[in-house]
């Protein structure tokens, strides 16, 4: 349920499938895509979204997989998909500039960072818990197939680091599969220290094509994926480059997979218990809160005033 001022409205139609939530106050105002991650369409994104919109912002939380009308998984989802939302953002009336800024979560946040890359209507980006290579679609999800990839282009898949090829299912234990926490390796860690330079760098995210600020945000307990890796290549990268724009990754040590909405607690348990994935439930909420403050910071570096 949304937790906001603003409420938002279901949009569904050929062009973009989502929930948008107009700017709080006199507009136009600037404009934002909110990616979720690999759990689906909803939750915790929506109530980003709507936050953003009290501060002014057009925000659309865009559904492209598990929701009606849209994949039911994570496979083969066209890039474009993302590059119409910003598009049918910037045709309305109430909205300012001619770009948008993207906000993603784990997957979204891959997604964010890709999108960046590829589309002339993306400013800046924000990539909570992001990985800064492209990964395949998610084997656990029914229907998807070894080896298919997560996401095309101009219908073509995109490579990524083909983990079921670098990394034998028998090598991720009982224990660590059901149990996150058990410090048994992830698979996305196997895979790239056993990927070859040529696989990492086919299946390199090219930040440096960004066109706006870039922020990465990424926890020290994440047990989902080494996303303080990605997040520092990814930033090594856009460095390398001379990125035009302001880049910056805040990075929290106590902290998981589960950098989300700031000032809410989303959880039944203690501030001091550990999140399923990684950190306590209060030094996740910490960190929420001050990637907040950041993501405002660039994203008003990057588009035009709010009122």
């Amino acid at each position: 349920m949304d937790q906001s001022f603003v409420s938002g409205r279901s949009v569904r139609d050929d062009t973009v499938a989502g929930r948008f939530y107009p700017g709080l106050g006199t507009g136009p105002h600037p404009a934002v895509l909110v990616l979720h991650g690999g759990g689906g369409a909803g939750g915790y994104e929506r109530n980003y979204a709507a936050l953003l919109a009290e501060h002014g912002y057009a925000t659309l939380c865009v559904e492209y997989f598990g929701a009606s009308g849209v994949p039911d998984a994570l496979a083969e989802i066209p890039l474009e998909r993302f590059d119409r939302a910003a598009r049918w953002l910037l045709e309305r009336d109430d909205v300012a500039g001619d770009r948008v800024g993207v906000v993603g979560f784990s997957r979204g946040g891959e997604a964010a960072l890709l999108t960046g890359a590829q589309f002339d209507a993306i400013g800046p980006v924000v990539s909570y818990v992001p990985s800064c290579y492209v990964w395949p679609a998610p084997a656990w999800m029914e229907g998807v197939d070894p080896h298919q990839p997560a996401w095309t282009l101009d219908g073509d898949p995109l490579p990524f680091v083909d983990v079921d090829a670098l990394v034998d299912e028998e090598e991720i234990s009982d224990e660590a599969l059901e149990d996150p926490l058990a410090g048994e390796p992830d698979a996305a860690t196997l895979a790239i220290e056993r990927a070859s330079d040529r696989e990492l760098d086919r299946a390199a995210i090219p930040v440096e094509a960004i066109d706006g600020p870039v922020l990465l945000v990424s926890g020290g307990k994440d047990t989902v994926w080494p996303a303080s890796t990605f997040a520092d290549r990814a930033l090594a990268r856009l460095e390398a480059h001379d990125h035009e724009w302001s880049v910056e990754h805040r990075h929290y040590p106590d902290a998981g997979h589960a950098i989300r909405v700031p000032y809410r607690f989303d959880s039944t348990t203690s501030h001091a218990e550990t999140h399923q994935y990684g950190g306590t439930n209060e030094a996740n909420a910490r960190a929420a809160a001050d990637a907040w403050l950041g993501a405002l910071q660039h994203l008003s570096d990057g588009l035009p005033a709010t009122d």
